[in-house]
């Protein structure tokens, strides 16, 4: 009977339950211009939320999540080294010549909350 029940729990599809992750992230034209965005990666929601916080916007979108990547609207975290990066290309009109991907950096902060 045990050996049933082991059966039965491994091949029932789950999903593991993972808590945010919160970064700080910033192109690298905008060091020492601006201050960093503030992106929050809910993988089990598949919903990534960033913040422009000179202009008081935040925006809750859909994110793509890989082994490699958190990919949303036009911005990509490498989930390896915390790369970050921004590609308008997207938004080019045709024919035109498409801005060049920028680049810039990550880093992990630790969520620091009263309740």
């Amino acid at each position: 009977m045990k050996f049933v029940v082991a059966i039965a729990l491994a091949i029932v599809p789950y999903s593991a339950s993972a808590a945010p992750v919160y970064l700080k992230c910033q192109l690298d034209q905008d060091v020492g211009k601006k201050p960093a965005w503030d992106v929050t990666l809910n993988e089990d929601s598949g919903s990534v939320t960033y913040v422009f916080p000179d202009l008081g916007r935040a925006y809750t979108v859909r994110g793509i999540f890989t082994a490699q990547s958190v990919t949303f609207n036009g911005f990509t975290v490498d989930r390896t080294n915390l790369a970050f990066s921004r590609d308008l290309s997207d938004l080019t009109v045709p024919g035109a010549t498409p801005p060049p991907i920028d680049h810039g950096k990550c880093v992990i902060v630790t969520a620091k909350r009263a309740f």
